[in-house]
Protein backbone atom coordinates (compact mmCIF):
# COMPACT_ATOMS: atom_id res chain seq x y z
CA UNK A 1 0.00 0.00 0.00
CA UNK A 2 1.44 3.32 -0.84
CA UNK A 3 1.73 6.25 1.57
CA UNK A 4 -1.19 8.48 -0.22
CA UNK A 5 -3.63 4.99 0.20
CA UNK A 6 -2.56 5.18 3.42
CA UNK A 7 -3.06 9.03 3.76
CA UNK A 8 -6.57 7.92 2.56
CA UNK A 9 -7.50 4.90 4.65
CA UNK A 10 -6.35 7.44 7.89
CA UNK A 11 -8.64 10.05 6.44
CA UNK A 12 -11.79 7.81 6.46
CA UNK A 13 -11.08 6.51 9.65
CA UNK A 14 -10.93 9.89 11.25
CA UNK A 15 -13.56 11.08 9.65
CA UNK A 16 -14.86 7.59 11.52
CA UNK A 17 -13.46 8.94 14.56
CA UNK A 18 -15.03 12.49 14.37
CA UNK A 19 -18.58 10.66 14.21
CA UNK A 20 -17.64 8.77 17.15
CA UNK A 21 -16.49 11.41 19.12
CA UNK A 22 -20.30 12.24 19.57
CA UNK A 23 -21.86 8.44 19.16
CA UNK A 24 -21.31 5.71 21.19
CA UNK A 25 -19.04 3.71 18.48
CA UNK A 26 -15.88 4.59 20.01
CA UNK A 27 -14.82 0.77 20.15
CA UNK A 28 -14.71 0.23 16.63
CA UNK A 29 -12.95 3.23 15.64
CA UNK A 30 -10.36 2.42 18.48
CA UNK A 31 -9.76 -1.00 17.28
CA UNK A 32 -9.68 0.26 13.43
CA UNK A 33 -7.57 2.92 14.71
CA UNK A 34 -5.04 0.47 16.63
CA UNK A 35 -5.20 -1.86 13.27
CA UNK A 36 -4.04 1.23 10.99
CA UNK A 37 -0.98 2.15 13.64
CA UNK A 38 0.61 -1.53 13.04
CA UNK A 39 0.30 -1.82 9.81
CA UNK A 40 1.10 1.59 8.87
CA UNK A 41 4.28 1.35 11.31
CA UNK A 42 4.89 -2.38 9.62
CA UNK A 43 4.94 -0.45 6.60
CA UNK A 44 7.77 2.23 7.57
CA UNK A 45 4.67 5.54 7.51
CA UNK A 46 5.89 5.88 11.57
CA UNK A 47 4.21 9.33 11.01
CA UNK A 48 0.78 8.37 9.80
CA UNK A 49 0.79 5.85 12.48
CA UNK A 50 1.58 8.44 15.32
CA UNK A 51 -1.18 10.34 13.89
CA UNK A 52 -3.58 7.13 14.20
CA UNK A 53 -1.95 6.50 18.05
CA UNK A 54 -3.00 9.94 18.78
CA UNK A 55 -6.41 9.69 18.21
CA UNK A 56 -6.77 6.45 19.66
CA UNK A 57 -5.74 7.71 22.71
CA UNK A 58 -7.83 10.47 22.79
CA UNK A 59 -10.93 8.03 22.47
CA UNK A 60 -9.51 5.92 25.13
CA UNK A 61 -9.57 8.83 27.15
CA UNK A 62 -13.10 9.89 26.45
CA UNK A 63 -14.28 6.35 26.54
CA UNK A 64 -12.46 5.53 30.45
CA UNK A 65 -14.02 9.25 31.67
CA UNK A 66 -17.66 7.89 30.49
CA UNK A 67 -17.23 4.72 32.18
CA UNK A 68 -16.14 6.45 35.56
CA UNK A 69 -19.03 8.67 35.14
CA UNK A 70 -21.06 5.59 34.85
CA UNK A 71 -19.46 4.21 37.49
CA UNK A 72 -19.82 7.12 40.25
CA UNK A 73 -23.55 7.15 38.32
CA UNK A 74 -22.74 10.27 37.58
CA UNK A 75 -22.90 12.44 40.88
CA UNK A 76 -20.19 13.73 42.99
CA UNK A 77 -20.42 12.55 46.71
CA UNK A 78 -20.49 16.52 47.39
CA UNK A 79 -23.65 16.95 45.27
CA UNK A 80 -24.94 16.55 41.67
CA UNK A 81 -22.70 15.82 38.78
CA UNK A 82 -21.04 19.29 38.46
CA UNK A 83 -20.27 19.55 42.12
CA UNK A 84 -23.37 21.66 43.77
CA UNK A 85 -24.61 20.58 46.83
Amino acid sequence: MTKTEMDIRLTKIFSSAAIALVAADKRAVCKQLKQFDKEARARGFHALAGEACQMRWQLVAELQQAKSVRDCGGVHETGDRHGHL
